[in-house]
């Protein structure tokens, strides 16, 4: 896994890379935690610009560290982790940009929807398939979600486990602009540009009222209950052992 950091003209430029399809390993979730709190720190950085390499935007969680977690009683740690790398993005006093293509799914669809500005290439797909895993998003995508785009939308998304496209996560306020695959990189620059070249003191100023207007607190505790609980289940150890088998699922519904 590398995360290149580099800053120019008050734009810090994050670039994820962990081939070939970019998941959230416990190592990486603190990695992306690390860089952007070093970078909320930063008194030279203006805006914050996340892309990510490869094809795919980010295909979610490591599977293979599901069973440790279960064996090792790691449920609620990760939870924790996963939590603090969506919210060292969130909490960033500085506006954050996000370039999203090809798939974003699970934990990458959450990572894509901490950021203040997302923008989706074309080809872009956006969706939670942890259900048809037997499990619960654990890094606070729930709780974004449910901010974003509501309770209807949450209930669709994440009861049936459906993949958006592009032009559908715009319209429920998840992507806020789509572009041309090919213009994806030069477009998120240029808002890069733009907001930098505004007052920074300003910037801060909307960006810190943006962030005091919402909590999910209360949340934190019920969701991390609910996440630990169905990694204790029957019907994960099922799931795991069918996802790497490569079979469907025989559910025994505990």
């Amino acid at each position: 896994m590398t995360l290149d950091v580099s800053i120019h003209d008050g734009i810090a430029h994050v670039l994820f890379n962990n081939f070939p399809l970019n998941l959230l390993s416990n190592h990486v979730k603190y990695g992306i935690k690390e860089a952007f709190q070093s970078l909320s720190a930063d008194k030279n950085v203006r805006v914050i610009l996340f892309e990510t390499a490869g094809e795919h935007f980010c295909c979610g969680a490591d599977l293979k560290e599901f069973q440790d977690r279960i064996n090792n009683d790691r449920v609620r740690e990760a939870w924790i982790e996963g939590h603090e790398m969506l919210q060292a993005i969130i909490d960033a006093p500085q506006p954050t940009i996000v370039c999203v293509r090809g798939n974003a799914l699970g934990g990458g669809a959450e990572l894509a929807s901490a950021f203040d500005v997302r923008l989706f290439a074309e080809d872009a797909s956006f969706g939670y398939p942890e259900v048809s895993r037997a499990v619960f998003p654990g890094n606070g995508g729930f709780e974004r979600f449910l901010q974003l785009s509501g309770e209807a939308n949450a209930a669709y998304l994440f009861l049936t486990g459906a993949k958006l496209t592009a032009e559908e996560a715009l319209r429920i306020g998840i992507a806020n602009k789509v572009v041309e695959k090919d213009e994806l990189a030069s477009e998120g620059k240029r808002i890069a540009e733009l907001i930098a070249s505004y007052s920074n003191v300003t910037i801060r100023t909307i960006k810190q009222a943006i962030i005091d207007c919402r909590g999910s607190e209360p949340f934190f505790r019920k969701g991390m209950n609910a996440f630990a609980a169905l990694h204790n289940t029957e019907d994960i150890s099922e799931s795991l052992d069918a996802f790497f088998k490569k079979r469907k699922p025989v559910y025994q519904h505990k």
